[in-house]
């Protein structure tokens, strides 16, 4: 299952899962070394780690949004 991170404060990550929308908290020491704010984690068994390809992949898109948006206005 994979899950944007949202945000990471006071040692706590809200994590967003892509598929159900549903929020969960994950300390951040569960996170892998280097996982920021928006990447996507994937889970595999009890390790969490950062799916760079989809990443980059949902990055891309937000931003292609967001410049459609200011285009429009």
């Amino acid at each position: 299952m994979a899950y944007a991170i949202d945000r990471i404060d006071n040692g706590i990550a809200i994590c967003e899962c892509l598929e159900s929308g549903k929020k969960i908290e994950l300390e951040t020491q569960a996170l892998p070394s280097g996982a920021r704010e928006c990447d996507i984690i994937n889970r595999n068994g009890d390790v969490y780690i950062v799916d760079s390809v989809l990443t980059e992949r949902r990055n891309r898109e937000l931003t292609d949004r967001m410049n459609k948006l200011f285009e429009e206005g």
